[in-house]
């Protein structure tokens, strides 16, 4: 075999496997492999998407029940806030919220992720409008 022959054999060798090797397997948050997983789904936001109101200080979300409630995070305009998981009869979770201080003018981009109990990650963000 020639030098540009080898040359040619190893680009394709490379071609063909480097995507493999740089891909890991992916770890829930229980430590476990995914092979297969279903991402939580958010719904029924209050305030909804898009709403106007004239002051803004209390939220709610609810999750699907795969949802992982250990997991969820909110946030409201990239500050963290303090949240309340709730398990509802149907099995879903009611995720509520409360800034610290009402928002009376502006908007407020509110952003919730949680994990799924099989290690699907999920966000959902909306915006509410403040003011008259």
């Amino acid at each position: 075999m020639t030098h540009s022959q080898f040359s040619v054999i190893a680009c394709l060798a490379i071609a063909i496997f480097a995507p493999a090797a740089n891909a890991a397997p992916r770890v829930g948050h229980h430590g476990g492999l995914i092979l297969d997983c279903k991402p939580p789904q958010f719904f029924d936001q209050t305030p909804g998407k898009d709403a106007k109101a004239i002051s803004i200080q209390d939220f709610s979300i609810t999750a699907s029940d795969n949802t992982d409630p250990e997991t969820v995070k909110a946030w409201a305009n990239s500050e963290p806030v303090e949240i309340k998981v709730t398990q509802e009869r149907s099995g879903s979770y009611l995720i509520k919220g409360h800034l610290k201080a009402p928002v009376t003018a502006g908007k407020v981009w509110f952003r919730v992720n949680a994990e799924s109990n099989d290690g699907c990650d999920e966000n959902s963000s909306w915006n509410v409008f403040a003011g008259n």
